[in-house]
């Protein structure tokens, strides 16, 4: 984490230093909701070939440097993420069953996003970030629910889903993704702007914590990785501080 964030301020420094036209440095906040689910890899993806999304919310404080056109960018962010998965049809302990099962995640998130915004009018512009966002778990839940085919027998479980490297801690303590974000920029006045986006943000490693997963026999009988998907959508409020005007 201070590596990351002695990295940015670097960045900063550097960018406010390249020219002082039409610069700024901005600090905002934004929310919204999301949609995300899970994709599976080799046999859990047989395992569970119905994955649904399921809906978050999310929100937070950004700042960053406008640097003429381009955009250095981070912030902190709560958001919920999670995903519902199902098997088809198999043998249960009461005969032919059907499972379900919904996760609901809670992170805090650190986007670092290097973008670009293409004026279309002095005040309206389209804009684009990427770059990768640094999610630390928080907490987790999953409820399960298992059908039984000719009966009104229904089995359901809630578990507490926990983050960390230890042998019971489902997932890792910290994931790494990787965020496409494009969206509009509306300036009400020269130092008061909103933003509205679309960000899908993918995870790049399996989430499981290699720890817990070597020691559950589920995994030594289904192999595979499971990473998150999300589409977060965002409306966002930025107050800039001005080093040139540029209107």
């Amino acid at each position: 984490m201070k590596t990351i964030i002695s990295t940015l301020a670097m960045a900063f420094i550097c960018l406010a230093t390249l020219s002082a036209q039409n610069n700024s440095f901005y600090i905002g906040a934004n929310g919204g909701g999301n949609f995300s689910k899970f994709k599976f890899t080799e046999d859990l993806a047989e395992l569970y070939p119905g994955s649904n999304p399921v809906f978050g919310l999310n929100g937070g404080a950004t700042m960053g440097f406008e640097i003429q056109n381009f955009t250095i960018s981070t912030g902190i962010q709560y958001i919920q993420k999670g995903g519902e998965y199902q098997t088809e049809n198999f043998d249960g302990e009461l005969g032919t069953a059907f499972f379900t099962g919904r996760e609901k995640l809670h992170f805090l998130s650190v986007p670092v996003l290097v973008g670009y915004r293409a004026y279309l009018a002095p005040r309206v512009a389209v804009s684009i970030a990427i770059g990768p966002s640094f999610n630390f778990g928080l907490s987790g839940n999953l409820n399960e629910t298992t059908e039984y085919f000719g009966t009104d027998e229904t089995k359901m479980d809630n578990y507490k889903l926990a983050f960390g490297n230890g042998v019971n801690e489902d997932y890792r303590p910290t994931m790494v993704g990787f965020q496409v974000s494009p969206g509009l920029v509306v300036a009400l006045n020269e130092t008061s702007k909103i933003t509205f986006n679309v960000t899908w943000d993918s995870g790049v490693a399996d989430m499981f914590n290699p720890r817990y997963k070597d020691a559950n026999e589920f995994f030594t009988a289904n192999k595979g990785d499971q990473l998150s998907r999300s589409t977060i959508f965002s409306v966002g409020y930025e107050y800039h501080f001005n080093f040139a005007d540029r209107y």
